[in-house]
This record gives structure tokens, C-alpha cells and sequence, in this order.
């Protein structure tokens, strides 16, 4: 009797050994995010996140659904800056994204920021670029929009210039 506990034992491990390196462990679980109660459209336990920190099933699964090129609000002109609208269906929430976005320089300009915005309710979040640096990826923290929508929208200043965009809602 011992020795077919010990036997199964075994082979529990070495079962369990084998399907983890083939990888045939669980997957990685979505956040679970939800309108609080009586305030769906408004407030969610998601809200004011970053992204990343929702988990991998939130990022693996996160897609740009809208994207336009920053314009020179002045002459209509495009220039490096790319807003994206990125949404994760797994989890429901939506962030804006921009590419080659710039930090401010003390010398003469008030570089970039981004902002996600909820339709619902108005609520926003923003981010900007470290100071003096260039050409880098920032994205807001997320907004819950299960059955609501939202955009981005983005604004530049590179000192000689000033640039500005907006998604469609999503």
C-alpha cells in the first residue's frame, strides 16, 4: 500500500513537471473589472490603472481601434506624433497611446501630453513624457467603458511648433 502512494506520488510530479514545461499550465487570468455598484458609466475598480498593472491577459489581447497622426494647428501640417486608441477586451478598459511623444525642455517648449477620455461621465486621465526626452511611448492609465465609449486625444508643443489630434470615439 505504501508503495503505490509513494508510485502515484510520483507520477503526480512528474506529471505535473511535464505539463508545465509544455506548457499546458492555466492561462493567465484577465482582471475583473465592473462598473461599482449603482454607478455603471461613472466609477469602476479599474478605472485610473495602468494597463500593464491589470495583467498579461489584459495586454495580450489590446489592440489599437483608432489611430491618427497629430496635426500643426495652425497650418494642418502632420509631423512625428502618432495617437492611438488601444482597448482590451479582455478586461473592457481603454487607454491612449502616444508614439514619438516629447518631455518638455526648459528651454522652449511644453512637450506632450495625452489624455483618455469617457464619454459617459467626462472622466480623464493624462500622462506626459519624462522632461527632455524625445521620441518616446507614453500611454494613459485605462478607463472601464464596458458599454460606453471613449477617446484619446493628444497635444504638442516642440517650441517652433504646436500639434494636436483626436480619435473617434470608440
Amino acid at each position: 500500500m505504501h508503495r503505490i502512494k509513494a508510485l502515484l506520488s510520483a507520477l503526480a510530479i512528474t506529471i505535473a513537471t511535464v505539463a508545465a514545461w509544455i506548457g499546458l499550465t492555466a492561462p493567465a487570468q484577465a482582471a475583473t473589472c465592473y462598473w461599482y455598484s449603482g454607478q455603471a458609466g461613472t466609477s469602476s475598480n479599474c478605472d485610473n490603472r495602468d494597463p500593464d498593472a491589470l495583467g498579461s491577459a489584459c495586454g495580450s489581447d489590446a489592440q489599437t481601434v483608432k489611430s491618427v497622426t497629430l496635426k500643426n494647428i495652425y497650418t494642418g501640417a502632420t509631423n512625428k506624433f502618432v495617437l492611438d486608441l488601444r482597448y482590451s477586451g479582455n478586461c473592457r478598459t481603454a487607454w491612449a497611446r502616444l508614439r514619438n511623444a516629447d518631455g518638455a525642455s526648459p528651454a522652449d517648449n511644453a512637450g506632450c501630453t495625452v489624455w483618455i477620455h469617457r464619454n459617459s461621465d467626462g472622466q480623464e486621465y493624462s500622462k506626459r513624457p519624462p522632461a527632455s526626452t524625445y521620441g518616446v511611448s507614453i500611454w494613459t492609465n485605462v478607463v472601464y467603458d464596458a458599454d460606453v465609449t471613449s477617446y484619446a486625444r493628444a497635444y504638442c508643443d516642440t517650441g517652433t511648433a504646436e500639434y494636436e489630434g483626436r480619435t473617434a470615439n470608440w
